[in-house]
């Protein structure tokens, strides 16, 4: 009898035990847990028309991954943003944390329950034809180009011919892939000569093959660009690009090697500042085979070889992104800046590069590069069998070209001259926090500012804003616009500061479309 009692005490203790546990583990549901991150993280890339293989929009759709999910995630493959974020942040980081991803495994572990679908959020809406709202100015291809399925690459120019009847200044240019499955990248050009046409009379077809650049040098060379995950974005206020009224954009699309014919016929949309741009961006190629310290830039089959570049800026300069670019055998990069007195300014650090997730990164704040800095980056690529990227089975010697069984090492930045007080203009505070497709958009400029500032933003569609002023704490100070509506696209409000002492504010924009809040420091007037 003590033997059975002790066992139906041992028996109970354990099974209290089991049940204190399972109610002090969380039970996450897909409704409240898991489709907000779904939403905020994968949907962008994982829906219909878009390039991911399977679309995640529903619970049915979700929970059929859900093992899959749960691995991707957990190492850190997906979403697929490349840049490691304990070297620098940027704007519009795609990343999960750890405690994130290890949400979403508790609950494919447990199940995957659904819980209320009443609590589900509603699936963010994409735009169809733009990422920023409405744009002031569409330029499509004339004719839809057929890339044959040989096998091979091509590289294509298209001039797309602008008629204005004045030069306008240029807030965001955004191109849009019309066959995403065949377009593997694009430069854009900005040119007001005849060069192009003359090369495109001389082609026969719709547009001229061009490996390597345009055939000619442009007015300027890199006018804008496309890579899958893209995220547009526009200039900050003040900042843009010029579009003359009689030029014509060149753009050059790379068609990557495909087995079935198909057709492309792709679009930029050109969106115009709503004020005046004093201060134009330049995009420079500043990373490359030219800037070598241990060229040619050759890497030998059956050989891991690592390039260093360098090159001392002349000039003080304003940076405000950059974008490495190259190939298949490429494993890791990089970049930084060793400043006159040694310090060092960290650009991006890429541990496990992929071919097929380039982008461009912005930083959260613009950066100051003093005069006499020394640009630094280390390139490393793999040319051996143990790559499971590489082209060549077995591998073979590979230099610089154009085609994707070749390499490249570029890496593009736009930079402006510098001006005193850029290095505080802060376009944003929320590291790690993506800026999806569909949602509103804000910046504020100049940042930190005296007696007046400037808010920009733009939403997908049209609705009402409201815009406050909120003490560090969160306090309201005063609302600026409540509920006005605004149409799609680039808007400018502006903020007077006349009756803000100087110090630390929160703005704080809200729509029906998402809210966002950004730091603004008032200076002293004195």
């Amino acid at each position: 009898m003590k033997h059975i009692f002790s066992v139906l005490l041992t028996t109970g203790l354990l099974g209290l035990g089991r049940l204190a546990q399972a109610q002090t583990t969380p039970q996450y549901t897909f409704s409240q847990d898991i489709a907000p991150l779904v939403y905020q993280h994968c949907t962008s890339c994982h829906r219909v028309g878009e390039l991911a293989p399977f679309p995640l929009t529903t619970y049915a759709e979700v929970a059929s991954h859900a093992q899959t999910i749960k691995s991707v995630t957990g190492t850190r493959y997906m979403p697929p943003w490349k840049p490691d974020p304990r070297y620098r942040h940027f704007l519009d980081e795609n990343t999960l944390t750890d405690a994130e991803i290890a949400k979403i495994a508790s609950w494919v572990d447990n199940g995957a329950a659904q819980g209320n679908p009443a609590l589900t959020p509603p699936v963010p809406t994409f735009p169809s034809g733009s990422q920023l709202g409405t744009p002031d100015l569409v330029l499509p291809m004339a004719h839809a180009f057929t890339h044959q399925g040989n096998g091979q690459d091509m590289y294509r120019v298209f001039v797309l011919p602008v008629t204005l009847p004045a030069d306008r200044d240029v807030s965001a240019i955004e191109f849009r892939p019309g066959n995403k499955r065949i377009v593997h990248h694009c430069i854009i050009a900005l040119d007001t000569t005849q060069q192009a046409q003359a090369l495109d009379a001389a082609d026969p077809g719709y547009g001229y093959t061009q490996f390597g650049g345009f055939g000619f040098t442009p007015v300027e060379g890199v006018y804008g660009a496309w890579v899958p995950g893209t995220q547009n974005r526009f200039y900050p206020s003040g900042m843009g690009k010029k579009l003359y009224r009689r030029a014509s954009l060149l753009v050059q699309i790379h068609y990557g090697p495909n087995f079935v014919t198909q057709t492309d016929s792709s679009v930029i949309n050109i969106f115009f500042a709503r004020q005046p741009v004093t201060r134009y961006v330049q995009t420079l190629p500043i990373v490359s085979p030219q800037t070598l310290t241990n060229g040619p830039f050759v890497i030998p089959a059956n050989q891991t070889k690592t390039f260093h570049a360098q090159i001392t800026i002349p000039i003080d300069a304003t940076m405000l992104s950059l974008a490495p670019h190259a190939h298949l055998l490429s494993k890791s990069w990089k970049v930084a800046v060793v400043k006159p007195n040694g310090d060092s300014i960290r650009l991006i650090k890429i541990g496990d590069w992929d071919f097929r997730w380039q982008g461009l990164f912005r930083f959260q704040s613009l950066l100051k590069i003093p005069a006499g800095s020394r640009l630094v980056a280390d390139a490393t690529y793999d040319n051996t069998a143990q790559n499971p990227r590489n082209p060549s089975s077995p591998p073979r010697t590979v230099a610089w070209g154009e085609s994707t069984l070749d390499e490249m090492i570029l890496t593009y930045f736009e930079v402006m001259a510098y001006r005193p007080g850029d290095e505080n203009i802060v376009l944003s505070t929320a590291p790690g926090v993506a800026t999806t497709p569909g949602t509103v958009q804000m910046a504020i400029y100049p940042n930190p500012a005296g007696t007046a500032t400037t808010i920009s933003f733009q939403q997908e569609r049209r609705g009402p804003i409201s815009v406050s002023v909120l003490d560090a704490t969160g306090r309201l100070v005063r609302s600026v616009v409540r509920d006005k509506a605004y149409p799609a696209g680039p808007q400018q409000l502006p903020l007077p500061l006349a009756d803000l002492g100087a110090g630390i504010y929160l703005i704080r924009l809200e729509s029906e479309q998402g809210t966002r809040t950004e730091k603004l420091v008032v200076t002293d007037r004195n």
